[in-house]
């Protein structure tokens, strides 16, 4: 490489490393590390968890749980695993509960487990087997079951505390 692309790319940083150094940086769930999600291929086959701060696109196989801020199923994709998300797109198949505010599941899908969402979209011909449960409300039961693991009713064992919660939420 000559000398004046060296010194070109240098001063040619990508925006997101020159923004992060600003006084009013932009919130976590906006920034990423670069503009592209990371990859898994359709050739490849992951066996363990996945964790990210950008955004993740599945082609390949993954037997492992998904955390990230938008995960993407394509279509021949398969999943065996929990997903928790921002955003999640589902075109291929999934096998586990995924759980974001916001869940898209395409007319190519197969998703079997449970969907923890504030909006959901499902199209028509999509194959979907398992319970649908509105976010607030399992964050609302987490957090009955932290407070009684955490001694904030005594004499309850957490089943008990939960089923007050549900009782007095009736």
């Amino acid at each position: 490489m000559d000398q004046s692309k060296v010194e070109q790319s240098k001063t040619n940083q990508p925006k997101a490393e020159q923004t992060t150094a600003t006084p009013n940086p932009a919130p976590a769930a906006q920034r990423s590390s670069s503009g592209t999600p990371s990859v898994i291929n359709a050739d490849l086959r992951v066996i363990g968890d996945l964790e990210s701060a950008g955004d993740i696109q599945v082609d390949g196989v993954v037997e492992g749980d998904i955390r990230s801020r938008t995960v993407t199923v394509s279509p021949g994709a398969n999943i065996k695993g929990s997903i928790q998300a921002d955003t999640i797109n589902i075109s291929g198949t999934v096998n586990g509960q995924v759980e974001a505010p916001t869940i898209n599941i395409s007319k190519t899908a197969h998703m079997t487990g449970d969907v923890i969402h504030q909006i959901l979209s499902i199209e028509a011909g999509a194959n979907f087997g398992g319970n649908c449960r509105r976010l607030e409300s399992v964050k609302a039961a987490r957090a009955v079951q932290s407070a009684a693991q955490k001694g904030g009713v005594q004499g309850q064992s957490a089943g008990e505390t939960a089923a007050a919660g549900k009782a007095a939420r009736a």
